[in-house]
């Protein structure tokens, strides 16, 4: 990054730059490639106000040189994947996500076509883990402070998939489609990135709304931990240990807690009890008895040995890349004490009497334990950012007042994240959008909404009324009951098929009065 208060001043200074590095690499027998390079060129906010026109772009670009070859001077640059424009908008960036949406759909296409009888959750799992962790790549930057521009480009995007998710009709909402297939918008889950990362990273007290971040346990960069205690190897059992000690954290029902019980020639002599807040976490009390372990032989000036039945806690020890500030100080605290603890695993539930004593303590603990202090792990962030996700979706789907929208809430209660509706007939029903002659009018290809029979011909006059259907009729709910007939209908074979049957004759009714237009 090179800063000048004129366009001249910066193309000195890049300039000069550009020339020392050159040198450098030369020194290097190596050389810098021109035809490589790009610049982006910034204006300040600050002299933006002197401009006529409060441009956010020069005039005239700079030009920078190296060698007398000139560089590009481009109005966007990919960096780590993600394209920053000149004007700091990331409308560039969200042009190549729509590029990216349709390569991957493209993918998602062929297994849809290849196997359509292949299990909808499945293909929900593949959107999470494939198209939405790729279009939203570097969300916790981009993500805080979208246009309803923006907004709308991201649920283009995200359309293309849904479509070929639900096989609706192309004209089909879709806010409706999100929650027909409990996939929330783009655009909260990316306000969502954005939110975890001024929490967990920046340590941000913006959003203290959704958590006191002094509650919170800290991120801590690799490079800020030393190195000797990323890495600590621990003997699993020393010799002449003055005491056994087996430790164990249980949580029931929201409640946690831990044990630590101090065994003697095989003679339980002391027990520690203590219960943590609600939002800690099994893990987190598993790791809390092995360090009050270790700190109780520090402060005793014993040697243990430390038994525990949680492999994930003796993975987090030894692991380099923990970036917890709570795990790197139990390892810190395990580093002091290298010499006086011995840690090992053990397994859980076959006998060990140790072990057994910890896990019956640790229930015990839950109710009568002493409290003891802990930050919320980062885990317990990321669940509220999932209820924030619902809130924000819940909030937004309510605003959508268009006639599809409408509809649906009479029949669907809130958006889930779990939710997700298999049939597309039901996804027919519920839009409207389907072969139905209304719906084909509303879009000019009929020349009426009715049906044969004279009555308007939408979803639900085939399902509860048409005369040409009366085999297939379901009992239609009163308003108040929509919601549980439809929880019903979900799970109801026999109704579905009915509804199928409604729709084959609705669509042949379609396919009659669309040759007999095309025939007039």
């Amino acid at each position: 990054l090179i800063g000048g208060r004129t366009a001249r001043e910066l193309e000195n200074k890049t300039n000069l730059i550009l020339a020392t590095i050159s040198d450098k690499l030369e020194d290097l027998k190596l050389k810098l490639s021109i035809e490589k390079c790009q610049a982006v060129v910034y204006r300040s906010i600050a002299s933006q106000k002197f401009s006529k026109r409060n441009s956010t772009v020069l005039n005239r670009k700079p030009t920078f040189k190296n060698k007398n070859h000139s560089i590009k001077v481009s109005d966007s640059l990919k960096i780590l994947g993600i394209t920053i424009d000149n004007k700091l908008s990331w409308t560039a960036h969200f042009l190549t996500l729509h590029a990216k949406a349709l390569f991957l759909t493209s993918n998602f296409n062929r297994v849809v076509k290849s196997k359509w009888n292949m299990n909808k959750n499945l293909l929900k799992i593949w959107y999470y883990t494939v198209i939405e962790k790729a279009l939203l790549y570097g969300a916790n930057v981009w993500g805080g402070a979208l246009t309803k521009n923006q907004i709308d480009r991201l649920h283009s995007i995200q359309r293309i998939f849904l479509l070929k998710f639900t096989r609706a009709f192309r004209t089909s909402s879709t806010n409706v489609l999100n929650v027909l297939t409990g996939i929330p918008p783009l655009h909260i889950v990316a306000k969502a990135e954005f939110i975890n990362l001024r929490i967990w990273v920046n340590r941000s007290n913006e959003y203290n709304t959704i958590f006191d971040i002094n509650l919170l346990d800290k991120y801590v960069p690799l490079k800020n931990i030393p190195s000797r205690q990323k890495l600590i190897n621990l003997d699993s059992k020393i010799s002449n240990a003055d005491y056994e000690i087996y430790t164990d954290g249980s949580r029931i029902e929201n409640e946690t807690g831990f044990a630590v019980c101090i065994l003697k020639d095989e003679i339980n002599i002391q027990n520690y009890l203590f219960k943590l807040n609600t939002f800690n976490s099994v893990f987190q009390a598993e790791l809390a008895a092995i360090e009050f372990a270790v700190n109780w032989a520090v402060k005793e000036k014993v040697k243990v040995n430390i038994h525990t039945d949680s492999l994930s806690s003796i993975s987090a020890i030894i692991s380099a890349n923990t970036r917890s500030e709570f795990v790197n100080k139990v390892k810190s605290n395990l580093f002091k004490a290298k010499n006086m603890v011995g840690l090992s695993w053990v397994k859980a539930h076959v006998g060990i009497p140790g072990n057994e004593l910890a896990d019956q303590q640790a229930k015990l603990a839950i109710t009568s334990g002493e409290k003891f202090v802990i930050p919320a792990p980062y885990s317990h962030l990321k669940g509220l950012l999932k209820n924030y996700i619902v809130n924000e979706w819940n909030e937004y789907w309510n605003s959508y007042d268009s006639a599809s929208g409408i509809r649906v809430r009479g029949y669907i209660n809130q958006v889930s994240p779990k939710f997700l509706i298999h049939n597309k007939l039901l996804i027919y029903f519920l839009s409207g959008h389907g072969p139905f002659p209304s719906y084909l009018h509303s879009f000019k290809f009929l020349d009426s909404p009715h049906c044969i029979c004279g009555m308007l011909g939408d979803a639900d006059h085939y399902i509860f009324s048409c005369s040409l259907t009366k085999e297939f009729h379901l009992i239609k709910p009163a308003d108040e009951h929509k919601k549980a007939w439809f929880n019903n209908l979900l799970t109801n074979r026999q109704a579905v098929t009915k509804m199928e049957g409604a729709f084959r004759t609705s669509r042949n009714i379609c396919d009659t009065l669309t040759q007999e237009r095309d025939h007039n």
